[in-house]
């Protein structure tokens, strides 16, 4: 009989792929290291409310996107803040400048345009994105991880592809 996994176990497991994804959603290294760590911690403070329907890896990918969710509010929040300061004449502090790729010069272009593009998509359409496209999780993990039907996944997959695709061609036909 095998034996359950223990925390340190889970964690070891599962971080290099919550983390890529953290990465893959917010472009910033200390911002996906944030996620994972307050994704993690959630997750085992509230271990007891996992029923074990799904696999771990989709309860916590649910509580990384949540993280990820709070993490975009707050920095609306910032935002709008930085703004009002600027209007009244305070010093704001500059944004963090995103991490370039260290690829060749065509690769991490076009890299940096897929980032670009994503970062337009909104919140629900990145993620599921990511989670099919970069993570390569199946249709019914993204289905357990969203909480909803298969079909549901497939048209929001389909529309978020789309928009995508939208905002990504006049980039891409310029590239050589």
């Amino acid at each position: 009989m095998r034996e359950e996994p223990g925390r340190d176990e889970i964690v070891k497991q599962e971080w290099r792929r919550l983390y890529g994804l953290a990465y893959r959603l917010c472009g910033n290294v200390e911002e996906a290291k944030d996620i994972v760590q307050e994704s993690f911690t959630r997750a085992l403070e509230h271990l007891d409310r996992f029923e074990g329907r799904s696999q771990f890896s989709t309860y916590l990918y649910r509580i990384a996107f949540n993280v990820w969710k709070n993490l975009l509010r707050r920095r609306k929040i910032r935002r709008i803040l930085s703004l009002s300061a600027a209007a009244e004449g305070r010093e704001i502090d500059p944004p963090d400048p995103a991490p370039s790729p260290a690829a060749s010069a065509v690769q991490a272009e076009r890299i940096e345009l897929v980032h670009r593009g994503l970062e337009k998509l909104p919140p629900a359409e990145r993620f599921i994105v990511v989670l099919r496209d970069i993570e390569e999780k199946s249709y019914e993990e993204i289905a357990q991880i969203l909480d909803c039907r298969l079909g549901t996944v497939k048209s929001k997959l389909a529309r978020a592809r789309e928009r995508l695709r939208v905002e990504l061609l006049p980039y891409l036909e310029q590239l050589p």
